[in-house]
């Protein structure tokens, strides 16, 4: 296990942070957010805020233990990707039906992981050439 990549794990750390944090704050704001995206009940809100609870605890782990496996970090990346894809989605599909606030909102988060994605795809590749040095450094 190589754990000396911290642009790696400084983009993890900033990811979990902001995933946290938007989980929270869609947990106090689920019904004001519910509004905003002309949703008919904040369930939705609260199934995804719940959903990114996790997923930064989950992070906040790999973090801690430096438990560093690239398909798990790939995956990681590969759902940033599609929560940028799905983000794009909705504000070309709604952009009628969603008042201005939420685009707004969907479009700076969708920056935000969009951010986490390029920096931790830079820092998984220079994870993988230390990996490749300490393999060859060893054999």
């Amino acid at each position: 296990m190589i754990t000396d990549n911290n642009l790696l794990l400084r983009a993890l750390t900033l990811n979990a942070i902001f995933s946290g944090s938007s989980a929270l704050l869609m947990f106090i704001g689920g019904g004001w957010l519910a509004a905003q995206f002309a949703l008919g009940s904040a369930i939705p809100i609260y199934v995804i805020a719940g959903f990114l609870a996790v997923f930064a605890l989950h992070l906040t782990n790999i973090v801690r233990t430096k438990n560093i496996r690239t398909w798990e970090i790939t995956s990681i990346i590969s759902g940033d990707i599609a929560w940028v894809v799905t983000s794009v989605a909705i504000t070309i599909l709604y952009y009628r039906t969603i008042t201005p606030t939420a685009l707004i909102l969907v479009d700076v988060v969708a920056v935000a992981v969009l951010f986490f994605a390029v920096m931790q795809i830079r820092g998984l590749n220079q994870y993988r050439k230390l990996e490749d040095q300490y393999w060859s450094a060893s054999t």
